[in-house]
């Protein structure tokens, strides 16, 4: 037996049709039960045989080359149906997440507050957490370096994390600027996309994601140990705190920080009342893309909503 036709046919289907092959068709009078045997049926179902009724009843072989084009074409229609099956599927479990996300009731952690001492921990657990951001990751830098600074750890930005139109903001004590080495991590920091600003001292290190989590060091470095903060009350007042010190700090080069040029452009949009959608069609980029700089602006502002936004512009000089 061939071991090419066991790959689309059954062993006892594949030992027919090489017998329909060898003897040119079989009478169906003579065997009668190969009309209703399932042999029989798969090779007449996927092309390799039929049943000729000229003269006598016969089952009789279909040309190999045919028998093969039948045989993907088989193949496609069943790829095709799998297909349209999962479209289905797919437009299925979108009206399902919906319910899903209607009837979710968020978990609470279990520890609100937990001190973590081992240093690989609490280094995987702040790559762990940027990468679960959803919205933004905020962070304080003060100059208690455990060496200087490598320019190579200049922290680039997950293209996963990017693509959910998350934002990132960093402080920067003014002496951690001083420190060697340090001027060079921030320009590639800055290049990767991250927002920097400088305040004159920061009296520790911070890790903020989202609303709901905060890593914090127990001692100048961080590596003495950190505190993971879950607990909302918290960060929220860590939230709060960290804007406070944003409207603030200064742009790296010492003048009050500006929005950057394609900040400024999202923004003079939003104030004249336009939406997310028009935005994007008018500069030409992706509504992903708005919605995450419009997010930045509201971050870098303290403003909840767009009313907010436009006032606070107005007071810090943004916008005439």
């Amino acid at each position: 037996m061939r071991t090419g036709l066991t790959s689309v046919l059954s062993e006892s289907a594949a030992r027919l049709y090489e017998r329909l092959i060898v003897s040119g068709g079989l009478s169906l009078r003579e065997h009668p039960d190969l009309s209703g045997s399932h042999e029989a049926r798969e090779l007449i179902d996927k092309g390799f045989a039929r049943e000729r009724y000229v003269e006598l009843p016969r089952l009789v072989p279909v040309e190999p080359i045919r028998a093969v084009d039948n045989a993907i074409l088989t193949k496609q229609r069943q790829i095709l149906d799998q297909y349209q099956s999962l479209l289905r599927l797919r437009d299925e479990m979108r009206a399902l997440q919906q319910d899903y996300l209607s009837a979710a009731v968020p978990e609470e952690p279990h520890d609100l507050v937990r001190v973590i001492t081992d240093r690989e921990e609490i280094g995987a657990l702040s790559v762990e957490l940027c990468l679960s951001a959803q919205h933004e990751v905020a962070s304080l830098e003060t100059e208690h370096f455990t060496r200087p600074p490598d320019p190579r750890s200049a922290r680039s930005l997950p293209a996963e994390v990017v693509e959910r139109g998350v934002s990132f903001r960093n402080i920067y004590s003014k002496a951690a600027l001083e420190v060697p080495g340090a001027a060079e991590m921030l320009r590639k920091s800055q290049d990767a996309g991250w927002l920097c600003r400088v305040y004159p001292d920061l009296p520790m290190k911070l890790v903020l994601v989202d609303e709901r989590a905060a890593l914090l060091p127990l001692g100048p470095t961080g590596m003495e140990g950190a505190v993971l903060v879950r607990a909302p009350v918290i960060t929220a007042t860590l939230r709060t705190y960290f804007e406070l010190l944003w409207s603030r700090a200064v742009s790296i080069d010492g003048t009050p920080a500006k929005v950057p040029p394609e900040q400024d452009q999202v923004l003079r949009l939003v104030l004249t009342g336009m939406t997310d959608g028009a935005i994007a069609r008018n500069l030409g980029i992706s509504e992903r893309t708005v919605r995450r700089h419009v997010q930045a602006l509201l971050n870098a502002l303290g403003a909840t909503n767009r009313v907010t936004l436009a006032v606070a512009a107005v007071r810090e000089g943004w916008v005439d």
